[in-house]
């Protein structure tokens, strides 16, 4: 099977959705590659793939380190500093998941990652006026009663 002919466009396309992104967007795309990575080395762990899951686990782990350095620590406040402290436990419970191959620390970083990039992706809806804050907190307090048949 050759390589796909479109590949080039595809490329040039992501390419031009990053350069073109703002600075949220950008944020939300971290998130949905870390989750994506995690969600690559779950399958990877379930079909014994080392590689695989390594490769995974450390990309997601890479994008959760540029997170934390996106964080201004000197001037942020107390949410910025639990925000930098719960990406670095994250961090670590991936070098963890891969040593020992943990499954549930797997599954909980992604829970985590889904968490914030919900939390983020509410926040620029609200500074964008798409929904208002107490929109956001009905559809949060929704969810929270539903957590075992939300899959996503």
């Amino acid at each position: 099977m050759g390589a796909n002919p479109y590949n080039k466009y595809i490329k040039q396309y992501q390419t031009s959705n990053i350069t073109t992104a703002t600075p949220e967007k950008l944020m939300i795309m971290l998130f949905d590659g870390a989750i994506q990575f995690l969600q690559k080395a779950k399958i990877a762990l379930e079909d014994n793939n080392a590689t695989d899951r390594s490769t995974n686990i450390e990309s997601a782990r890479k994008i959760i380190r540029e997170l934390m350095r996106s964080i201004d620590l000197e001037n942020g406040n107390t949410v910025s500093k639990q925000l930098f402290r719960l990406y670095n436990k994250m961090a670590m419970k991936l070098i963890k998941a891969n040593v020992t191959r943990d499954m549930k620390l797997i599954d909980e970083v992604l829970e985590d990652l889904m968490n914030i990039r919900w939390g983020f992706q509410k926040a620029i809806e609200i500074q964008s006026g798409v929904i208002t804050l107490e929109e956001a907190m009905l559809e949060q307090a929704k969810n929270s009663d539903g957590d075992t048949n939300n899959a996503e």
